[in-house]
């Protein structure tokens, strides 16, 4: 049995509107992924974001251009399209939404 977790964590809430993204921050474990998307897409664009290690840092790049936000001035996370997203979900045993 592997070690790692292999939970996809899908954030749709901006990083001030409640504790999603602390408590998402909090639970991640080596193999997890955590997909920005909707309005989540914004805490790519904190400076002061600690991101763990062994952890795929996953933004959903439509949401980015959607919400008018420069794509260049992305954190630590990778952009992904939607077949990005699909291929993502599918890799992944089980599924959270942080909402």
């Amino acid at each position: 049995m592997s070690s790692r977790s292999e939970t996809l964590h899908c954030l749709v809430r901006a990083p001030r509107d409640g504790e999603a993204l602390t408590l998402a921050l909090s639970v991640l474990a080596t193999g997890d992924a955590l997909l920005l998307l909707q309005d989540g897409v914004h805490a790519a664009f904190l400076d002061d974001l600690v991101l763990p290690a062994g952890v795929e840092l996953c933004v959903l790049m439509v949401d980015v251009l959607q919400r008018g936000l420069d794509p260049q001035r992305i954190r630590g996370f990778n952009p992904i399209d939607e077949a990005g997203f699909v291929a993502l979900a599918a890799r992944m045993q089980r599924q959270v939404c942080w909402a």
